[in-house]
Order: structure tokens, then C-alpha cells, then sequence
């Protein structure tokens, strides 16, 4: 009998008590055959494995990252703080034990919900019900289980999803933002905007049109970090290493996307309509150090402005304007994201998503919102003067 087949007669099922001891004993059922790290500008990870296949899936959606110089988690965390991640191949156990879980938010449908969850004195405990995969974690432990190789896009979720928990133990709050940025040759960090708007209305589309501007840069895909304003009242934003997941309408529509797609693929979607291509549900990775060979994915800049989408497909011509975000309250919903299940306040800070703080955190920075219909092209060209005509240092 192979080693994984044992150790799921032994584990059955098994009831977590307390995430640390959890940990420990999964580690020890499924033998670690090896680790890579990252250094996500100032968040370091290593990602232990029992599958190395997983290990290459990794490092090939990381390759626009700097990878850590460390044959191993001890060699690694030598040299600082460093979060541990381990990632298990396997059929997994029954972690919740026979208990009762809760279900996670999500938009009724056909396919049901995401995830279920509970929680253990020192952490958290989440079922992805489509995937079969389980996560564990607490603000120490992280650990996935299940058919990892068949779901990498969930471990880099789970990764990413430590790093904004790192960030916001930092006193950052999260915003549910696009962001490119623009390297002056003086500038310690790169100007940088944001892009928000709720789901659908174009956030990542309108940033991959910017991206057509070889001088630009990738900063982030959907999520951002953004701290209060430091000594010169600049505010520094984060992003998540996560390449945009992009529908087949926004790769037709942009030529740097081009190899996204394969011939068949192309074909395929071009026959669609422009209202068919607008409700397919339908994602590709577009990688950007692929996509936009010698422009970089960064992680770090200076927030110079915020672009906030308010409009539609049917509103008529597109109205960019500059608005007092104090004034224009309205628009803040667009930005403020909750961090979600995979989220664990530190023990004396709770994230907060006041609008009092997103305000307070934003004064000094430029709002563009665009309004009236849809239109990437001078959503584009309004977005551009926004981040090439930052305010004075």
C-alpha cells in the first residue's frame, strides 16, 4: 500500500481542534519533497510541497517575480521573516470532523456555493465544495490539502490571500482595484493609479488598455493595499501577485493578448456576438511578462490617483471628470472590498473598512471618475493624463 493510500485509511477523518497541531500532523503524514520562495517586494513566502509538479506550475506563474536563493525553509527563513505555506497533494480527510460548517457568501445560482467554513481557537478552517480542496490557517499556520495540481489558480489565490493578510495586520486597507504605474528615472517608487469599479464594469480591461503604452506598468490585477499617507503626504499602494484572468471580449479587443488564445479559440469566440461575448463567463490567465514582453508586473508605488468607473453600456458618451472624493461618497463602495474567509484580524486590530479611513487615507490623491457609457479608448487616453501629470513631490 503506497504511503498516501495509509495515510487516508489513518485520517479518514479528522476533527481540527487547533490549527497549529493540525499542521503538524498533515506535515507529518504527507513527506515534504520540496520548496520554492518568493520575495513579493517585502512579503517573503515559501511554498512547501509534497508534489513537485505543483512546484513547476508555480514557478512558471511567478517567473516575473524574484524568486528567493534557498534550497530550503530553514536556509530561507535565515534571512528573515518569512510566511510558510505548505501545500499538500492528496485525497484529503474529512477535516471538519462530523461539525457543522457555515456557508461562506455567494450569489445564488445553479452550481451552489464556493466554500464552508468554521472556525478553531487559533485559526480557520475553509471547504472549497467544487474543488474538493481545504485550506487551514491561522496568523502563524497556512496549509492547503487536496487535488492541488488540478487547482493551482486556489493556491495562488491561497498565497496571495496571505499576503493581504500580512498587509493589512500592517494598518493597509483593502481596495478592490486595478493598478498600473510609470517609473520616473527620479522617483524612489513608481506613480501609480488605481482602477475601481464593481465587478464586471471593466477594472482589469481598462488596465490592460493602458498597458498598450510601452512606458507603463503592470502593478496589480484586483486587489490593493493602501497605506496611510507617510511624512511628505504620499500614500504607498501594494498589489498582489495575481495575472489578470481576462474574458475572450477583452483579448479579441486587445492585440498585446493576442497569444492568449490558440487559433481554434479565436475562431470560436469572434463568431460570438458583442452581447455574447459581454455575458460569457469564460477566464484566461494573461500573463503579463508574456502579454507586454519588457514592461514589468511591480508591487509597490506611490498612489497619485484613483479612476472609478460609474459608467454603462448603454449611458452614451463617455464623461471623464475630476471629483472631490469627499464630495462623491457614492463612488467609495466601488473601492472598499471586505478581505473575505480567508481574512484573520490580528489579535489587537480588526481590519477596517470605514469610509472615515478610506477618506482619510486618500486625501491628496486625484479622483477621476468616468461616467455616461462605456468607452476604453477615452477611458484610456483620461486615465493616462491622470497618472503623467501626478501632483508635485
Amino acid at each position: 500500500m503506497s504511503e498516501p493510500s495509509k495515510s487516508r485509511d489513518h485520517l479518514a477523518t479528522h476533527r481540527v481542534v487547533k490549527v497549529v497541531d493540525s499542521v503538524a500532523l498533515l506535515r507529518n503524514e504527507y513527506p515534504i519533497r520540496g520548496g520554492l520562495g518568493w520575495d513579493f517586494d517585502g512579503f517573503r513566502v515559501w511554498v512547501e510541497t509534497n508534489e513537485p509538479a505543483l512546484l513547476t506550475a508555480l514557478a512558471q506563474y511567478f517567473s516575473d517575480f524574484r524568486p528567493l536563493a534557498a534550497d530550503s525553509f530553514e536556509a530561507a527563513q535565515a534571512w528573515g521573516e518569512i510566511t510558510r505555506i505548505t501545500a499538500l497533494q492528496a485525497d484529503p480527510p474529512d477535516l471538519s470532523g462530523f461539525r457543522t460548517m457555515t456557508i461562506g457568501e455567494y450569489k445564488p445560482g445553479a452550481r451552489g456555493p464556493k466554500e464552508a467554513f468554521f472556525d478553531v481557537a487559533d485559526g480557520r478552517v475553509i471547504h472549497k465544495l467544487r474543488t474538493g480542496m481545504w485550506f487551514m490557517f491561522s496568523c502563524d499556520e497556512h496549509l492547503a490539502i487536496g487535488p492541488c495540481t488540478a487547482n493551482p489558480n486556489q493556491i495562488v489565490n491561497f498565497i496571495n490571500n496571505r499576503m493581504i493578510q500580512w498587509s493589512l495586520h500592517r494598518a493597509a486597507l483593502l481596495g478592490h482595484a486595478s493598478a498600473v504605474c510609470h517609473q520616473p528615472s527620479d522617483a524612489a517608487l513608481p506613480n501609480t493609479i488605481a482602477i475601481a469599479g464593481r465587478s464586471g464594469m471593466g477594472k482589469s480591461t481598462l488596465a490592460l488598455h493602458l498597458m498598450k503604452d510601452p512606458q507603463l506598468e503592470f502593478l496589480s490585477n484586483d486587489r490593493v493595499m493602501i497605506r496611510p499617507a507617510d511624512a511628505h503626504g504620499h500614500v504607498e499602494i501594494e498589489g498582489v501577485p495575481k495575472h489578470p484572468r481576462i474574458n475572450p471580449g477583452t483579448i479579441l479587443a486587445n492585440p498585446k493578448l493576442r497569444g492568449v488564445l490558440d487559433d481554434a479559440e479565436r475562431a470560436k469566440f469572434q463568431a460570438l456576438s458583442d452581447d455574447e461575448l459581454w455575458e460569457l463567463e469564460h477566464k484566461f490567465d494573461g500573463l503579463i511578462g508574456t502579454c507586454f514582453p519588457g514592461q514589468r508586473f511591480l508591487l509597490r508605488g506611490r498612489l497619485v490617483g484613483l479612476v472609478l468607473l460609474n459608467w454603462t453600456r448603454d449611458g452614451g458618451e463617455c464623461i471623464p471628470r475630476r471629483v472631490n472624493l469627499r464630495q462623491r461618497t457614492d463612488l467609495l463602495p466601488a473601492l472598499i472590498k471586505t478581505p473575505g474567509l480567508f481574512y484573520l484580524p490580528a489579535p489587537t486590530q480588526a481590519a477596517s473598512r470605514d469610509i472615515g479611513r478610506y477618506l482619510e487615507y486618500l486625501d491628496g490623491v486625484e479622483v477621476l471618475e468616468l461616467a455616461g457609457g462605456i468607452d476604453f479608448e477615452a477611458g484610456r487616453e483620461a486615465a493616462t493624463q491622470l497618472l503623467m501629470s501626478p501632483p508635485n513631490p
